[in-house]
C-alpha cells in the first residue's frame, strides 16, 4: 500500500512538472520548486526502499559522498566531466556544487543497477550494463538541464568526456553495489528512474 501511494505521488508530481514547465504562467514557479521537488520525491523513494539491511544505507552514504566529491572536483578543474558551471536553480551549494546533485546521483545509479539486475543474472555484466542506463538517462537530461539553467557548458557544447565520466563514475558505484550484494525489495527506485527519464524525454520535446 505504501509503495502504491508513493508511486501515485511520483507520477502526479512529475506530471504536474511537465505541464508546469510547458506553460509560461507557471514556468518560473516550477523552476523555483526544482530542488524541493527532487528532495521530496527522492526522499519518498528512499523512505519506501529502506530495509533492515544496513548495507543499502551504507551504499547510499558512500555513493553520495563519492559522486558529490567527483562533481566538486569536476566543477573546479574541468578534468572529469568537462568544463561546466552550475546555475543557482538547484539550491544550496558547496564549492559551486549543489548539494542535491549527489542525492540524485544515488537514485539514478540505484535505479539503473536494479533494472540491470532484473534482467541480468551475471554480476559482472550487471556492473558493465547498468552504467549504460545512467548514460542514457544523462542523454535526455542534458539538453533539458541546459535549457532550464541547471548548469551550462563552456562553448555550449556537451563533450564526449561527460558521458564517458558518467559511465566511469556509475560503474564504480554499481561495482560497490554488487560487492555489497544488496537486494532492494521495493521497486520504487526503478519507478523513480523511469518517471524522471520520461519527464526529461517529454521536456526535450515540449521546451
Amino acid at each position: 500500500m505504501k509503495n502504491r501511494i508513493i508511486t501515485a505521488i511520483l507520477i502526479a508530481m512529475y506530471t504536474v512538472g511537465v505541464i508546469g514547465h510547458s506553460i509560461d504562467i507557471t514556468y518560473n514557479l516550477m523552476i523555483a520548486l526544482t530542488p524541493f521537488t527532487l528532495l521530496f520525491t527522492g526522499g519518498l523513494v528512499i523512505y519506501g526502499s529502506l530495509q533492515k539491511d544496513s548495507e543499502l544505507i551504507k551504499w547510499m552514504i558512500i555513493t553520495y559522498i563519492v559522486t558529490f566529491c567527483f562533481e566538486v572536483f569536476g566543477v573546479q578543474t574541468g578534468l572529469i566531466f568537462g568544463n561546466y558551471i552550475y546555475g543557482n536553480i538547484l539550491g544550496p551549494a558547496i564549492l559551486d556544487t549543489p548539494l542535491i546533485i549527489g542525492f540524485n546521483w544515488v537514485l539514478v545509479i540505484l535505479g539503473s543497477a536494479m533494472i540491470a539486475r532484473r534482467f541480468i543474472k551475471n554480476s559482472f555484466i550487471v556492473v558493465l550494463t547498468a552504467p549504460l542506463l545512467t548514460v542514457l538517462f544523462d542523454l535526455f537530461l542534458e539538453p533539458v538541464a541546459i535549457k532550464l539553467g541547471y548548469w551550462q557548458w563552456y562553448n555550449s557544447e556537451i563533450p564526449l568526456q561527460n558521458y564517458l565520466a558518467w559511465y566511469a563514475v556509475s560503474l564504480l558505484a554499481v561495482f560497490y553495489y554488487v560487492i555489497l550484494n544488496i537486494e532492494v525489495k521495493s521497486d520504487l527506485p526503478i519507478k523513480y528512474f523511469a518517471v524522471q527519464l520520461i519527464f526529461f524525454l517529454i521536456l526535450n520535446i515540449t521546451l
